[in-house]
């Protein structure tokens, strides 16, 4: 495990060579700014970018158009419904489905026992959140505005503060902050695995091609 940079995130994800990533950074007159950066893994080099190239690595083709329409394009999730719907993702719940011009198809408040969903992962139909403060993971239908099944609870142990989940082989890799923990769900027969352990806080896991990466309290590793 390496650790490859330490900063005060607001955003990150995975991009075809590497990651982007926006943080908050205080100027040289005190005042604080947002900052946006890509780092590239094939030569192992961090590049502060424009916001205009932040919004098209975030966004696609219709960035321009999506970022208008949400007003704050950062702090929140994005996920690929289809080849011409996105679904943005917000942590108080509120998700949104986007058009192919970046117009807003629907918008609706996700949540399970009054406690938000956010970070979400599309496998297929399939639509999988974390509920943090429910301790739990949730299947949703976009279609219908319901949840469809859940896995974990309260007072379960299963989870513990869910912050984010991914989809990698057929299985779910759900990040744990409250037990240091990525475990994972088989979607095949879902059962729940430990992936790794980690002696921190956990808040995001994801891969580009065969580089693993997890955001820790400490900073961000490749694994």
């Amino acid at each position: 495990m390496q650790k490859l940079f330490n900063a005060d995130l607001l955003d990150i994800f995975p991009v075809e060579r590497g990651l982007v990533y926006a943080c908050k950074e205080t100027l040289a007159n005190g005042n604080e700014a947002v900052a946006f950066y890509h780092y590239n893994q094939e030569v192992d080099i961090f590049e502060k970018i424009p916001v205009l190239s932040y919004i098209n690595y975030k966004f696609g083709e219709t960035s321009y158009d999506v970022a208008r329409v949400l007003g704050n394009f950062v702090t929140c999730d994005v996920a690929a419904l289809t080849s011409n719907t996105k679904l943005v993702s917000y942590a108080d719940g509120t998700v949104r489905v986007l058009g192919s011009a970046g117009e807003i198809l629907s918008e609706s408040k996700v949540e399970y026992l009054d406690n938000p969903a956010c970070s979400p992962a599309v496998n297929g139909a399939d639509i999988w959140f974390v509920v943090p403060e429910s301790n739990a993971i949730i299947n949703y239908s976009v279609k219908h505005n319901r949840i469809e099944f859940r896995i974990g609870s309260a007072k379960d142990k299963t989870f513990c503060h869910p912050s984010d989940i991914s989809v990698y082989d057929k299985r779910l890799f759900i990040c744990n902050t409250n037990s240091y923990k990525i475990r994972t769900i088989d979607l095949t027969n879902y059962t729940v695995a430990d992936y790794r352990l980690f002696n921190e806080p956990v808040y995001k896991y994801f891969r580009v091609k065969s580089i693993e990466y997890a955001v820790l309290k400490s900073g961000i590793y490749s694994l």
